[in-house]
C-alpha cells in the first residue's frame, strides 16, 4: 500500500494570528470631519469678505440679521472647537503609531512655533492686505493651536487621566474667570493695560493693546488661550478610543 502522506506539516516560522497593521494607518472618520470643518470654515471666511455689513453688526444679532446670514455664521461656531480638538487627537495617534513621547514633544514644539510664525506673517497678511507692522498681530485660531501644541508637548508626559482632567476642567470651569476683566485700550489718549492686564488678555479676554505706548505695534487678541489649551488636551486624551477595537467602542 502507498505510504500515507503526513498532514502534520510544521510552519517554517512563527505565525502571527492578527494581520499586521500598516505603520501609517489613516482613520477615515477623523479625516472626513476635518474636511467638513475646512469647508464650513471657508464658508465663514467667504462671508467675511463678501458681506458688505460684516464689520458693522454681528450676523447672529437677531434684530439685524436674516436667516441665511445667521445660519452661515452660526454653523461656523463648530469649526475652531472641532479643529483644535482633533489636533490633540492627531497628536495621540502619532504616539500610538510608534513615536516616543520625546519625539512627539519635539514635533509639537516645532509645529507650534511654525504655526505662530505663520499667524504673524502669512495669515496676518491675508487678513489685513497690509505690510504695515504697526498692526503687529491679529491673534486668531492658528496662533492658539500653535501655543496649545507647545503646552501639550509638556502635558503628554503626565498620566493620561491627569491630561484629560486638565482639559475637561479648563473647558467646564473657564467661564468662572469672566468676572475678572481688564479694560482694553480704546484708542489714542486712553489708558493702556498694564503688563499683567496684557497677559490676562492673552490668557482669557478678547481685546487689543499697543505693546509699549502709542504709536507702537498693536496686538489684537481674537482667540485667548483659555480654554483652547484644554480643548486640545481633551482631544489628545480622547485619542485612546481610536486604538480600541471598533466593536468594543460601539
Amino acid at each position: 500500500m502507498p505510504e500515507q502522506e503526513s498532514t502534520n506539516v510544521q510552519p517554517a516560522g512563527p505565525v502571527n494570528p492578527e494581520p499586521a497593521k500598516p505603520a501609517r494607518q489613516r482613520i477615515d472618520s477623523i479625516d472626513l470631519l476635518r474636511g467638513i470643518v475646512m469647508v464650513v470654515m471657508m464658508l465663514d471666511h467667504t462671508r467675511d469678505f463678501v458681506h458688505k455689513a460684516g464689520f458693522f453688526f454681528d450676523p447672529t444679532d437677531l434684530t439685524q440679521t436674516n436667516t441665511v446670514l445667521f445660519l452661515t455664521r452660526w454653523i461656523t461656531h463648530y469649526c475652531a472647537p472641532v479643529f483644535v480638538f482633533l489636533a490633540g487627537t492627531g497628536a495621540y495617534l502619532q504616539l500610538a503609531r510608534g513615536k516616543s513621547k520625546n519625539e512627539l514633544s519635539r514635533f509639537l514644539v516645532t509645529r507650534g512655533l511654525w504655526l505662530i510664525v505663520l499667524e504673524l506673517t502669512l495669515v496676518r497678511l491675508g487678513a489685513t492686505f497690509s505690510f504695515d507692522y504697526r498692526f503687529l498681530a491679529f491673534l486668531q485660531v492658528i496662533w492658539v493651536i500653535g501655543i496649545s501644541m507647545i503646552v501639550l508637548a509638556g502635558l503628554i508626559h503626565l498620566p493620561l487621566k491627569v491630561t484629560a482632567g486638565v482639559g475637561l476642567l479648563m473647558i467646564a470651569l473657564h467661564d468662572l474667570l469672566d468676572r475678572f476683566t481688564v479694560i482694553p485700550w480704546r484708542g489714542p489718549g486712553t489708558p493702556i493695560p498694564s503688563v499683567s492686564g496684557k497677559l490676562w488678555m492673552l490668557l482669557h479676554q478678547q481685546g487689543g493693546y499697543p505693546i509699549d505706548g502709542w504709536p507702537s505695534p498693536f496686538v489684537f487678541v481674537v482667540y485667548p488661550l483659555i480654554p483652547w489649551i484644554g480643548v486640545m488636551a481633551a482631544g489628545y486624551s480622547l485619542g485612546v478610543l481610536f486604538t480600541i477595537d471598533a466593536r468594543r467602542i460601539r
